[in-house]
């Protein structure tokens, strides 16, 4: 499956600009390579989850995912990163059976 994320900026690639990015479905392999790119931890007030992010391996990961280099990436907006990172987590946690957070394992 592709996600298409819309950029509120446009990104230079090699190709022109670019004002999404097509997004798939990351493989296993990146996680083995490039490590998790977020851990789901309790809330601080006891109440739900939240989502701690491991800024490297979110990069990876959405270069892998979009097909665009990570030093072109590195020019995002730190607004589209930052939504790029729960994009990513929103991917990864739809693939799974039980799509609870607070009921996955966590290390």
């Amino acid at each position: 499956m592709t996600t298409i994320f819309k950029l509120s900026q446009p990104l230079k690639t090699h190709d022109g600009e670019v004002t999404e990015l097509k997004l798939k479905d990351p493989k296993a392999g990146l996680l083995v390579k490039y490590d998790d790119p977020f851990q789901i931890k309790p809330a601080k007030d006891g109440d739900g989850f939240e989502y701690v992010f491991n800024n490297k391996a979110v990069m990876q990961f959405a270069s892998a995912m979009s097909g665009v280099d990570d030093l072109l990436l590195a020019d995002l907006s730190v607004s589209d990163f930052m939504r790029i990172r729960g994009e990513i987590a929103t991917i990864i946690m739809r693939s799974l059976p039980d799509r609870n957070p607070s009921e996955q394992p966590v290390d």
